[in-house]
């Protein structure tokens, strides 16, 4: 077994010890009291024990070599890439089933729970609560309806996944990386957003805006979309900008970490310094890992998630844009059919995303990538503006067009396009491969739903005609409001 000394007790990484306890005890449950139980030495001996289990999980998951060597020589296999712990301690987290019986069993390692406890506090990097909690109902309530759609239109394990944040930030024109598998189909690096002075007021201004429309939720966004932060060389100066208005360091995700090292570190510390969480790097190849790993210890990327896209690690990609373009050809030569139901979207945005070079904004939402919507979201509007005032006008249209609490009485009912509709004596059923949703025990709902499914009558037309056959107004709303919050009724942009 290796033995590695841990960090000096007051520098664990990028930053101090007493900045990583703060950060570990402001997002673990306070029952796990062992982050302030430990002395400063205990402390740093744990934090340096569950780095070197992080960076051998990570490992294990991209590189299946090293997976076979574990399982075949497991101390050979740490010693080769200098890993401080001990494999068969840690077991529970490469063995399912182990973890399973352990822990139903009450009998988990206390590394493997601490390992947990520190997996769980920081895996994931938005808070839905913040977001939920904006203080512009309108907003909230379509972002809930996107959410209930998309829950029926993608396995249950993705819709769980995607994070449906509020806003994002382009700060560039394009991707300098060019990722054959890139789901939102990004071009090719071609302007950048400058940190300039005109440029910094119009940016203050915009997340000025954006506070003052969305609340607390605007600081739940991210600086990238089919871009990579790092192309921009003044990338820090806007987050901070962020940090400052918005009272959040937004998240990173890059696939160039090592293209300035020093600047990468310098970024992570000022992260945490910030009171940011987690930050994410892609890792395109082995070879990537590897240098990583050699360039920055385990504990400083303690608070950074890998995205292993490598090839070898066998992970699913989002059959969207450059991806479905490809399993598209591949379809075809082997005279197949692209199963579109499959997940064919990561796009995580369901608000407003912005390119700043080009002063554009598109109000957006995931959904199945399609002829249609090719890289896995649709565009509900969009607009360019040169002011603040002009944005301020295209902002209040959306949320005023798009966004009511309830439907209107003018409004068109009709199901979505994609549900499969089913008729029973007392009801209905709408579904999908993903979902069925119920609405039956009152015969009145099948006559309902037979007006919904012709899609041709308005709110006011529809309780109008049930008003005639001894239906309540109320009762007709009631459940036509329900339909409409549980996201089954077509709200798309029109064709």
């Amino acid at each position: 077994m290796s033995t590695i000394a841990p960090p000096h007790i007051q520098q664990l990484g990028l930053v101090s010890l007493a900045q990583i306890r703060q950060l570990l005890s402001s997002q673990i449950a306070a029952e796990t009291h062992w982050i302030k139980d430990l002395s400063d030495q205990e402390f740093a001996q744990e934090f340096h024990r569950i780095t070197h289990a992080q960076r051998f999980m990570q490992r294990w998951e991209a590189d299946p070599q090293f997976r076979e060597q574990v399982i075949n020589n497991p101390q050979q296999a740490v010693a080769r890439y200098h890993l401080d712990v001990d494999p068969e301690e840690i077991k529970p987290l490469w063995e399912p089933q182990l973890l399973e019986q352990l822990q139903t069993a009450g009998k988990l390692p206390l590394l493997v729970e601490r390992c947990r406890d520190f997996a769980q506090a920081f895996e994931q990097c938005n808070d839905s609560n913040l977001i939920a909690a904006s203080h512009n109902r309108h907003y909230t309530a379509w972002r809930s309806r996107q959410m209930n759609r998309l829950s029926s239109q993608v396995p249950q394990w993705l819709s769980e996944d995607i994070g449906h944040f509020p806003v994002s930030f382009e700060l560039s024109q394009g991707c300098s990386i060019g990722c054959w598998f890139c789901s939102v189909s990004a071009p090719t690096l071609e302007d950048i957003f400058f940190y300039t002075p005109e440029n910094a007021q119009l940016w203050r201004k915009v997340l000025e805006l954006l506070q003052e429309k969305l609340g607390t939720a605007a600081g739940e966004g991210f600086c990238y979309w089919a871009t990579d932060p790092l192309d921009n060389p003044d990338y820090e100066k806007f987050l901070c900008d962020y940090h400052e208005i918005l009272g959040v360091f937004p998240q990173t995700t890059t696939a160039q970490p090592l293209k300035n090292i020093n600047r990468t570190k310098s970024l992570l510390k000022l992260a945490l310094e910030k009171g940011n969480r987690l930050n994410r790097f892609s890792i395109l190849s082995l070879k990537i890992l590897d240098k990583l790993h050699e360039a920055f210890t385990p504990e400083e990327l303690a608070f950074v998630g890998l995205v292993t896209q490598n090839q070898e690690a066998g992970i699913e990609k989002a059959s969207a844009g450059r991806m479905r373009e490809y399993n598209q050809r591949q379809a075809t030569k082997k005279e197949q059919v692209v199963d579109e139901s499959l997940p064919g979207t990561n796009a995580c945005v369901s608000g407003f995303l912005f390119n700043m070079v080009d002063r554009s904004v598109k109000l957006v939402s995931p959904c199945p990538a399609s002829d249609r919507f090719p890289n896995g979201y649709q565009v509900h509007d969009q607009t360019t503006f040169t002011t603040v005032d002009e944005l301020r006008t295209f902002l209040d249209k959306a949320i005023e067009t798009y966004m009511p609490l309830s439907l209107r009485p003018g409004d068109r009912v009709r199901f979505r396009s994609d549900l499969k509709y089913e008729e029973f004596e007392d009801g209905f059923h709408v579904s999908t491969r993903f979902l069925t949703l119920k609405f039956r025990n009152d015969p009145y709902l099948k006559q309902l739903g037979k007006v919904i499914l012709k899609g041709d009558k308005t709110v006011s037309q529809i309780t109008s005609l049930f008003n005639i056959c001894g239906t309540s107004t109320p009762t007709t709303l009631k459940a036509l409001n329900l339909m409409f919050a549980q996201g089954i009724l077509a709200e798309q942009p029109e064709e």
